[in-house]
């Protein structure tokens, strides 16, 4: 069990690119939050606009934020860089354009104290200025889990597959990196952090404020629609070597590989696959996806290559 609750450090580790409008809104929700022992990292990312000026001058108002500049990496390897430096004794994550409740890492952090649970995770709501609206994702009740079991969660929907909705004991966070030059990087580390964790509580609060912004790090970007399968590809692999497997993450995969033969976009054009995965997708997608997968097979002309 560690000390009090108001000697443990946070640290909140804040990827900056291209996020001028918003910045000042996302520090200002973590300046003022009623948890006052923060070490706020800005991870400069090599950003073109005025977002990292603006975040120097919060520094300089504010001892509690350290702004590191690096060149453009992307957002996992700015993510890993605030790994770096962080010394906290629990680590958070916030992308540059959302924001938090004020009592955000006071509620996670006395949850986190209570139950000597190695990670805690809340609700969020998504705002989207583009078209306007706002949806909440939320945990109807407390969840206590610490059984073999807590990576039956990582199916259980958004919530428990993105990082930022979350406080990490460092002993956790600080075994986890994220997959660089992959977007949908969320989905490899959310599933190792619920391996990883030896107990974890979700609660009925949010407290996170995510934003729908296309220009953003975190958001933006060139699209990669391969990336989501190397990601849950990469968890599947790294959990085999701990001994984990689970015939889910076959099927979740499955369904990934689908929707990109299905490739509702102009990206790509699937012209071909191997036999092995021909046989892995009829043998882990379930029957819906399976007969629908058979027909984009016929309707699209894809041929069923031998192996080489």
């Amino acid at each position: 069990m560690m000390g009090k609750v108001e000697n443990q450090l946070i640290s909140v580790i804040i990827p900056v690119y291209g996020v001028e409008k918003y910045i000042g809104k996302c520090l200002e929700s973590v300046i003022q939050q009623t948890y006052k022992n923060l070490e706020i990292i800005v991870i400069n990312d090599g950003t073109k606009d005025k977002s990292a000026e603006i975040a120097k001058k919060y520094a300089a108002k504010d001892h509690r934020i350290k702004v590191y500049d690096y060149p453009n990496g992307g957002l996992s390897v700015a993510r890993n860089r605030g790994l770096e430096h962080a010394h906290g004794d629990y680590i958070a994550f916030l992308d540059s354009d959302d924001w938090l409740d004020l009592k955000m890492y006071e509620t996670l952090i006395k949850v986190a104290s209570d139950n000597d649970a190695d990670m805690v995770k809340c609700g969020f709501m998504e705002t989207d200025e583009n078209i306007g609206g706002e949806k909440i994702f939320s945990f109807k009740n407390q969840i206590s889990i610490n059984n073999k079991n807590k990576l039956d969660y990582y199916f259980k929907g958004v919530l428990w597959t993105v990082v930022w909705n979350a406080l990490y004991k460092k002993d956790v966070a600080k075994q986890v990196f994220f997959p660089e030059n992959i977007i949908h990087e969320d989905n490899y580390s959310s599933g190792i952090y619920l391996y990883l964790a030896k107990k974890v509580v979700a609660i009925n609060y949010v407290g996170y404020f995510y934003r729908i912004n296309f220009s953003g790090l975190s958001k933006g970007g060139v699209k990669k629609p391969l990336d989501k399968i190397l990601s849950i590809n990469k968890l599947i692999l790294d959990l085999r070597k701990l001994n984990y497997l689970d015939a889910r993450l076959d099927w979740k995969i499955s369904v990934e590989i689908f929707h990109f033969i299905r490739g509702l976009n102009s990206f790509y054009n699937v012209v071909g696959m191997r036999k092995s995965l021909y046989n892995y997708l009829s043998a882990n997608l379930d029957w819906r996806r399976k007969v629908h997968f058979f027909y984009l097979l016929r309707s699209k002309n894809i041929k069923i290559l031998p192996e080489e």
